[in-house]
């Protein structure tokens, strides 16, 4: 995901300055007065923290991880230097780092008793080639409560309905520090996007007791960009869709996910569309859930076809669309009530469940261009997080963990290039493996500290 380099100063003089026009307010006569309904505006200023101290041990010689993998690249945890099969990496160099990996200062504003603003400007590692932390403007939007009887409409920089949304997996998973979600994780959508949002309940009954019969029917609708955080470079809409409903005194919640994007229509139509299903149960004791996904690529590849016999390539390219598959399985379990859980998760991920070893591509799924038939680019990734979540104050967590993802090269050891010829002996299987301590501090007066943005 893309980020727009913008000094911090520039983002902060214009936050700084709308405080100072909200606090001079409060001091004045002008000061809005609680309404006939009892309603008084008011205002919220949060944050969050998390960052590690971590040590890898070990190295993928490859580089690979993709996406918004954490620690691919080479063996420095600082620096995304693209490893080949050409300049591999050494496994076994460790390396160890102190990192702030994401930084949050909100602003809320409730000033009517149907509308309200939420701004949040964040401070995140990139993963882009310079790894270089980035200050952007994340969240920027205005809701209008109850339009009509359980919706709401939002309008502006919103949070998405893919994972980052209210009953959405980032939320239910939890533990956002740790890791993002695997839709995040592989780029399958972004948590926060530009457009309009219709969100609600559908149906909504009070009062319902400990059984199968659904408390709510929730949903969004909505429509943006499609570009994340950066500004619109195409003409083309993302539509997102998401319907959920909780059961059980809302322990168990069940969700279905879905999207459409166009990419161009001409030399020949892309699209991206995306199918996503997730449970979560969660009780006292422990919480366990499920997510799967599907996003079919139209026209994502580009391929000849190669004779394993003459070694060469046919005469013309020809397209077939690409299909990423991913499972995701997370869980905790309480130890010490408030005070000390253990989490475990288990994602398996497949860039292109299409792929075929007798192509020789051109282009592939997430725009890989290129002479691209080789390890370092078709491989499927499995990853592991384990670790501890001790939380002396509840808005302060300390979580020793281990980060694990293993790469499986989807190719035999030897094979055609771009040029048709054959490469020689391939990394076929390799991991990257990371010890760290995770802090998360959260800071707020109101906010709830499970939602509404704190783990997207």
């Amino acid at each position: 995901m893309k980020h727009l380099s913008i000094p911090v100063k520039y983002l902060l003089i214009p936050f700084i300055g709308l405080l100072s026009i909200t606090q001079l307010g409060a001091q004045t006569n002008d000061t809005p007065a609680t309404d006939k309904d009892g309603f008084k505006p008011s205002g919220n200023l949060w944050g969050l923290v998390f960052g590690d101290y971590a040590f890898k041990s070990q190295n993928d010689t490859l580089g690979r991880g993709g996406g918004n993998v954490q620690y691919k690249g080479t063996n420095s945890l600082n620096s995304n230097n693209i490893a080949s099969v050409s300049n591999p990496v050494p496994a076994n160099v460790q390396s160890n780092a102190f990192q702030i990996r994401r930084a949050y200062l909100g602003y809320d504003y409730n000033f009517a008793k149907n509308f309200s603003a939420s701004v949040v400007l964040a401070n995140e590692q990139t993963l882009l080639p310079n790894n270089q932390n980035t200050t952007y403007l994340k969240y920027a939007y205005l809701k209008w409560a109850n339009i009509w009887k359980g919706t709401d409409i939002v309008f502006g920089q919103f949070q998405t309905a893919s994972y980052s949304a209210d009953y959405g997996v980032s939320p239910l998973w939890g533990y956002r520090a740790v890791e993002r979600t695997i839709l995040d994780l592989h780029n399958i959508d972004a948590s926060t996007d530009l457009g309009v949002s219709l969100q609600g309940k559908i149906w909504q009954k009070r009062n319902i007791p400990d059984s199968a019969r659904p408390a709510f029917v929730g949903y969004y609708l909505q429509l943006g960009n499609g570009n994340s955080a950066t500004p619109e470079t195409d003409p083309y809409k993302k539509v997102r869709v998401n319907l959920y409903t909780a059961l059980l005194n809302q322990k168990l919640v069940l969700g279905l996910y879905g999207d459409y994007s166009t990419q161009q229509y001409s030399p020949y139509h892309t699209s991206n569309t995306t199918l996503n299903a997730y449970v979560s149960y969660q009780s006292r004791a422990f919480h366990i859930g499920v997510e799967v996904f599907r996003q079919t690529n139209q026209n994502s590849d580009i391929y000849k076809l190669y004779n394993p016999e003459t070694h060469k390539t046919g005469p013309a390219n020809d397209t077939a669309s690409g299909i990423q598959t991913g499972i995701s399985v997370f869980g905790s379990v309480r130890i010490i009530k408030n005070k000390l859980n253990l989490f475990a998760r288990y994602d398996f991920y497949n860039p292109d469940t299409k792929w075929n070893t007798n192509n020789v591509y051109s282009k592939a799924y997430a725009g890989i261009t290129g002479s691209n038939l080789n390890s370092a680019t078709f491989y499927t990734q499995t990853f592991v997080t384990t670790g501890l979540d001790w939380t002396p104050n509840k808005r302060f967590h300390i979580m020793p963990n281990f980060w694990y993802n293993a790469y499986n090269s989807m190719m035999s050891s030897s094979g055609p290039d771009g040029t048709g010829k054959l490469f020689g002996t391939r990394v076929v299987k390799d991991e990257d493996v990371v010890y760290r301590v995770t802090v998360l501090v959260i800071f707020n007066s109101s906010k709830n500290v499970t939602g509404n943005g704190f783990y997207n």
